[in-house]
């Protein structure tokens, strides 16, 4: 399943396949957070999609139904 991660700051977006390794999935959202070390201080959130442009309201949780 394709999922898009999206920070809400400035639309930086990354694509993944789901199911995938949580720790990798974890770096891939720290990239679209971090990429200019604010992240975090400045309120940037993330937010994720499918294909269909629907919100998923918890990729980890959704990326473990998947792998089952």
């Amino acid at each position: 399943m394709k999922v898009k991660i999206v920070c809400t700051r400035d639309q930086e977006t990354k694509e993944v396949e789901l199911p995938m390794n949580e720790e990798e999935l974890l770096k891939i959202q720290g990239s679209v957070l971090d990429r200019d070390s604010v992240g975090y201080i400045a309120g940037a959130e993330v937010k994720y999609y499918d294909t269909q442009g629907k919100e998923i309201e918890n990729i980890f949780l959704l990326n473990r139904q998947l792998y089952k």
